[in-house]
């Protein structure tokens, strides 16, 4: 699920005793763990599609789980924080779309790239993890903390084999610490994020990503806790099948989407056609009638008829005469006339100029 599935499903926020995670009776207020040690830790299992299990520490409020955006966009997130606030865990982030780098069909950069049931993405050029991981603090915890003072970072989180970047991809990795004044005295920021492009297809991911904000009495605490959660992470085979079924259900949908959208385009290319061959066959009248228009005017300036002779069926022009009829013999003398002259002539018919 780590590397180029990128997810997000339902989210669940739940207060966890061991009463509802773990075997036993539940933890009593005198029982609860003590923020100076560790904490006790339960295995949480994401409620919303089964997909992963994790340890989280008991009496803590724990939000997560997996978010789904579509058939192929899946993101996962677990959220961890102290009652009294002073720790706060995040890994992850269901808000973190995948990217597609720019093209000459994607739009430009912060267009959004939305397949419907499919993925939600969003165009953007691919962004080395340092500059990164510093907006990415600043919009998180921006509205939190009223400064933001860059420290050096002390901590990087070690990742297990199943988050490792595939060999050869194109990564980079980063983690930045900020001194942040709050209104509830001062606390920690850190944040991790390692950046890669994935696959040939010009998608690339933030994944993972994980921040702490903490007070700086207990920044070690909060480190080894997010260390101990992300080692405990594991991911339900059952789930995996499942999502397999999902993602080859989605290749079938497209498919069938691409063949209806092939026969509709055939549908409209017809119409085209059909309307851009009347369209010809308009204008090709037209022309005609143009032309026929424009000799006639042409015979009229120049005095010219037209003649139809009925007994050799022939067709002839004469110059225009002032009688009413037009009379030929067999030595092809034409006569305008109103009388039939006689002496072999016979009337051809006049067809106008």
């Amino acid at each position: 699920m780590k590397g180029n599935e990128v997810a997000i499903s339902l989210l669940a926020l739940l207060l966890v005793s061991a009463g509802c995670h773990a075997a036993g009776p539940p933890l009593g207020a005198k029982d609860q763990p003590e923020m100076h040690g560790s904490p006790t830790w339960v295995r949480y299992t994401d409620n919303a599609e089964g997909a992963f299990s994790i340890e989280v520490p008991v009496g803590w409020q724990v939000e997560g789980g997996m978010y789904r955006f579509g058939y192929f966009d899946v993101r996962w997130m677990m959220d961890v924080r102290s009652l009294d606030g002073k720790v706060i865990i995040r890994i992850d982030d269901p808000n973190i779309p995948p990217y597609v780098l720019p093209g000459p069909h994607s739009g430009p950069p912060g267009h959004p790239a939305v397949r419907p049931n499919m993925y939600q993405m969003v165009v953007d050029n691919y962004r080395e993890a340092q500059p990164y991981a510093e907006s990415y603090a600043r919009g998180r915890f921006g509205s939190i903390c009223s400064s933001l003072a860059p420290r050096p970072s002390e901590w990087t989180p070690s990742m297990p084999e199943a988050w490792k970047s595939p060999s050869g991809a194109k990564s980079s990795q980063a983690s930045v610490a900020y001194d942040c004044a709050t209104s509830d005295g001062p606390r920690v920021v850190n944040v991790y994020t390692r950046n890669t492009v994935v696959g040939n297809q010009g998608l690339w991911v933030v994944d993972p990503i994980i921040s702490i904000l903490v007070s700086p009495d207990k920044r070690h605490l909060a480190q080894s806790m997010t260390q101990r959660m992300i080692d405990s992470w594991q991911e339900n085979p059952e789930w995996k099948r499942y999502q397999d079924q999902i993602t080859r259900a989605g290749l079938r949908q497209m498919q069938a989407e691409f063949g209806q959208f092939m026969q509709q385009m055939a549908a409209y290319h017809q119409q085209r056609e059909t309307a851009m061959n009347q369209q010809v066959a308009h204008f090709e009248s037209r022309q005609q009638e143009q032309a026929a228009q424009v000799t006639s005017w042409g015979n009229i300036l120049t005095g010219v008829t037209n003649l139809h002779d009925p007994t050799t069926g022939q067709e002839f022009q004469v110059f225009s005469g002032p009688k009413a009829n037009y009379y030929a013999n067999g030595n092809g003398v034409k006569i305008n006339s109103n009388l039939n002259p006689g002496n072999g002539f016979h009337q051809v018919q006049d067809m106008g100029p």
